[in-house]
């Protein structure tokens, strides 16, 4: 089976890939395939599982403690923003 294509990325949508493949890769698939970290859950399960309010409340939980797991990982609102404007692009697949 192929994996979708993203779609093309504005800006703050690519601002916030570049983002999750400098410090969220290392654990987190973040394309659209299966493939690459497999320590967290893919990005393109949490875009459907979660929504832009859920994404911000989670995104401030992780970089002020962390989460399960996790590590905290410090980045500015918005830092959040372009991330969840990213996880947006990974909604519909």
């Amino acid at each position: 089976s192929t994996v979708p294509a993203l779609p093309k990325l504005d800006a703050q949508q690519q601002r916030g890939r570049d983002f999750a493949v400098r410090r969220c890769a290392g654990c987190h698939t973040v394309g659209l395939d299966d493939g690459g970290a497999q320590e967290g859950p893919a990005f393109y399960r949490l875009a459907r599982r979660y929504n832009s309010l859920s994404l911000e409340r989670r995104f401030a939980e992780v970089s002020a403690h962390g989460f399960d797991r996790m590590p905290s990982i410090p980045f500015t609102a918005s830092e959040a923003a372009d991330l969840i404007a990213y996880f947006d692009t990974l909604q519909g697949n």
